[in-house]
């Protein structure tokens, strides 16, 4: 043994000797004794020195941040990943694995019977009482599917072990993906980040079990020889949300909103910007009751038409409206009799002991272990309620609750868990764990992901809450005895037709990128109006202020919707402008990056990783932005804030096809900074006439022109000279004569929305009339001899903001909305 070694095996023992000290219960860790593969991972972690371990843990979070499925969209954390994986033994996981097939069998011939012949109910297996009270129980559902079908195409299973250390479930979802997407990038980001940790353990792979979830998701009958497979989601945005679209983006799906689709023809569609497309396949991770507000909820944010298109057989469905009674934990007491009711076998999973309260016996047991069960509420759906972290006063209050009517209440018991080794806080720490398992229906066979969702904690009760509280995750590892090199990406040698299409771009998804792109320079335009103002609070004598700032100020209050009070006090205006910074102003600067994350955030699987990269250090810059301090130090964070929008814009040029995600996008940004140039030239010219030369000069560096006027004017500054450059020279990139050219281009090469329509559709017709106008003005007749603007000068101002402001109509009525389009009548001949 070399002396490397023998240094590092006595700092294992040492770490494990003051590890167990410190552990109460059954450890993973400790229960699997010096020869498990634990070793193999804390003999690495044995031979790491402390800022090591915590600058990867740093790198972790900054991977995380990443992907972006570990923060939600107010930026805070909503989840961390420990370094140490959760290693299992092969044998332990075979016995767990048997249990989650037979788990998933049983639940799926329970949904079966319910909405079927109901023998559990005829044999008293199931009290009618408790099935029938249960808001997740859907009678339209019933014999939604025909005696083949699977109701239960994916189960989520929570386990845990129990006081005799045997796995127990607790908990059963339906919700797809219901935590997938967090296991997945829990994989990738410790492979990311520690891949030297990874590499010494050979584990089984993640992705079979995606390609068998694409398969079983795309149907043999599918509309077209590719099918269309869809996440339905919610339609705003909370952590669930970035994993719906890390997991959408891996799989190549579509992610999409109830408003997205549409019933016609005994099936549903997709819209997209070339029309109708068929779907074959849908996750779906909307409560039962909203999927489908034509025959559940009608106050539903579905797709009207769901069920109907189950019914036909034309959509698989993971899982369809009516599985939310197993979520609901009604079935928990029930699972033995059921196992062996309908499969005719004992139930290879314990589940926890849990009692329907409705029944005498099951109200005194529970009322006698109050503190140690969980409530389930099976009329009004809802977290779970562990009566034991509640306070006197809540406590007393569920307790009424529960004796006045107990017939709406499961109780189950809260186990003790087991624990697991984690890094934090610099120092090697136990924690309880829970383990959320994922099990898929196949053709040949059930499925079960190699390992699952591990949540850690030091709360063992809270843990047993579900996923919205913030928790610590671990990677989860099982051996494998070959290597596996699985990945959803395959190479093939057969022969492949080529092609350049760009894909389906939904209209939800178009909408999106259009306002990416007009918050995006909306954005930057009040950033360099802040920049170009900001050092003149100190260099611009007290006299001169008001004057000098209240034009740039006022464009930079009302860019976002906000409101600029006129005063003559120099006091005053600088307020203004610093009230811009903040946080709480829902018209600020940071008010702006929201809107533009939110719709970055929505169609994440569009953009590159490096421009997410960028992305996240944008929101990074704005989140840490100076509320207060110097004005050359808020120059600098403006400087940067404005470099990484730059950076945006490069990497979207560089990486993104030439498709209509990238024209939206592109014609959101033009059409914001043409309307927005526009509107600052008219404050400036036409609101504050004959504007000092400072200003002047202040509005060409603002629009990064300076050097431009400079080279055809030398030192002088003439308004008239300004307007043209900024206003109709189509030469100069930030004039809006440039934009108009531009977008007229980008406007023609729209997808086509009506062949059989004769001429120019609404949104060209604009675009030819901006370009005319600009093109046909008289500068003479912009100012009089006394340098004020004339009336000329005022109208085509505005007529040039109305017709910006028509052309977003236009757009969004014929491509996001699909308002129909008016038709010539038929000039009838008899």
């Amino acid at each position: 043994m070399s002396d490397d070694a023998g240094v590092c095996l006595d700092t294992l023992t040492r770490l494990r000797q003051a590890y167990e000290a410190g552990v109460g219960g059954r450890d993973e860790w400790v229960s699997c004794g010096d020869a498990s593969d634990w070793t193999s991972i804390l003999g690495w972690l044995a031979g790491q020195d402390a800022d090591t371990l915590d600058n990867l843990s740093t790198d972790m979070k900054d991977q995380l941040r990443e992907y972006g499925a570990a923060f939600n969209p107010r930026f805070e954390q909503h989840r961390s990943l420990d370094l140490l994986p959760w290693v299992m033994d092969a044998t332990d996981w075979q016995t767990l694995e048997a249990g989650l097939v037979q788990r998933r069998q049983v639940l799926s011939a329970v949904l079966r019977d319910l909405y079927g012949e109901q023998r559990l109910l005829k044999e008293g297996v199931l009290p009618p009482d408790m099935l029938f009270r249960n808001a997740g129980y859907m009678l339209p559902c019933h014999e939604l599917l025909d005696e083949d079908s699977e109701w239960l195409v994916q189960l989520n299973c929570d386990v845990g072990r129990d006081a005799q250390g045997r796995w127990c479930a607790y908990g059963d979802s339906t919700l797809s993906p219901g935590g997938l997407g967090y296991a997945l990038e829990n994989r990738l980001a410790l492979t990311q980040v520690v891949p030297e940790l990874s590499g010494r353990f050979q584990k089984r792979r993640l992705a079979g079990f995606f390609k068998q979830l694409q398969k079983t998701l795309a149907p043999a009958g599918a509309y077209t020889a590719e099918p269309l497979i869809g996440l339905l989601t919610r339609n705003y945005r909370d952590q669930q949300y970035l994993e719906h679209a890390f997991l959408a983006n891996y799989l190549d799906i579509a992610l999409v909103h109830g408003s997205d689709l549409m019933y016609k023809d005994g099936r549903l569609w997709l819209k997209t910007l070339s029309g109708l497309q068929p779907m074959d396949g849908l996750m779906r991770y909307l409560p039962d009751a909203l999927s489908d507000p034509l025959e559940l909820d009608g106050d539903g944010i579905g797709s009207a038409g769901l069920l109907q298109a189950i019914r036909q057989g034309l959509l698989v469905c993971c899982n369809p409206p009516g599985v939310g009674v197993i979520d609901s934990g009604a079935l928990l007491p029930f699972m033995a009799e059921s196992c062996a009711a309908l499969l005719g076998e004992p139930l290879l999973l314990p589940t926890v002991p849990a009692w329907w309260c409705g029944e005498p016996t099951s109200l005194a047991t529970v009322m006698g272990r109050l503190d140690d069960v969980i409530l389930h509420d099976l009329v009004v759906p809802g977290a779970p309620v562990a009566v034991g972290l509640l306070d006197s006063d809540e406590r007393m209050e569920w307790l009424a609750r529960l004796q006045a009517d107990p017939g709406r209440y499961v109780a189950r018991q809260a186990l003790p868990l087991s624990t697991v080794p984690v890094w934090q806080d610099s120092t090697l720490q136990s924690r309880h764990a829970v383990l959320r398992s994922f099990v898929l229906f196949g053709e040949q066979g059930d499925m079960v992901l190699p390992g699952g969702l591990a949540r850690c904690g030091e709360d063992a009760l809270e843990l047993q809450h579900g996923l919205d509280a913030p928790f610590v995750g671990k990677d989860v590892w099982l051996p494998s005895e070959i290597e596996q090199r699985i990945s959803l990406l395959q190479s093939a040698m057969s022969r492949v037709r080529l092609s350049r299409k760009a894909g389906l771009l939904p209209s939800r998804v178009a909408d999106h990128l259009f306002w990416m792109g007009r918050y995006s320079e909306r954005l930057n335009l009040a950033c360099r109006a802040l920049r170009a103002a900001l050092p003149l609070v100190s260099t611009v004598a007290r006299e001169d202020q008001v004057r000098v700032l209240s034009p740039m100020v006022e464009f930079a209050c009302t860019i976002n919707g906000g409101h600029f009070t006129p005063t003559a006090s120099e006091d005053e205006v600088i307020a203004q402008l610093v009230s811009l910074f903040d946080r709480d102003r829902p018209d600020g600067l940071l008010s702006l990056m929201q809107s533009l994350i939110m719709n970055a955030q929505s169609v994440r699987e569009y953009f590159s990783e490096d421009t997410w990269y960028v992305l996240e250090r944008l929101q990074n810059a704005m989140n840490s932005f100076p509320a207060q301090g110097s004005t050359s130090r808020m120059v600098r964070a403006l400087d940067n804030v404005i470099l990484l929008q730059s950076a945006i814009y490069g990497l979207n040029n560089e990486t993104m096809s030439r498709t209509q995600t990238l024209r939206f996008m592109d014609i959101g940004q033009h059409l914001e900074r043409a309307l927005k140039t526009t509107a600052m030239l008219e404050k400036v010219f036409v609101t504050h006439p004959v504007p000092p030369a400072m200003l002047m000069e202040v509005v060409l560096r603002m629009a990064d022109t300076l050097m431009t006027y400079r080279r055809r004017y030398r030192s002088e500054l003439h308004p008239i000279a300004i307007i043209d450059l900024l206003l109709l020279d189509e030469g100069t990139p930030r004039s809006v004569g440039y934009q108009c050219k531009r977008l007229r281009r980008q406007v023609h090469d729209l997808p086509e929305r009506d062949s059989n329509m004769p001429g120019l559709n609404a949104e060209q017709r604009l675009m030819v009339e901006l370009v005319s106008i600009l093109q046909l003005v008289d500068t003479d007749e912009l100012m009089n001899e006394q340098g004020e603007p004339a009336e000329p000068l005022v109208e085509l101002m505005r007529r040039v903001q109305t017709l910006l402001a028509q052309l977003s109509d236009a757009i969004t009525l014929a491509y996001f909305n699909h308002t129909d389009i008016p038709r010539p009548i038929d000039r009838y001949e008899g």
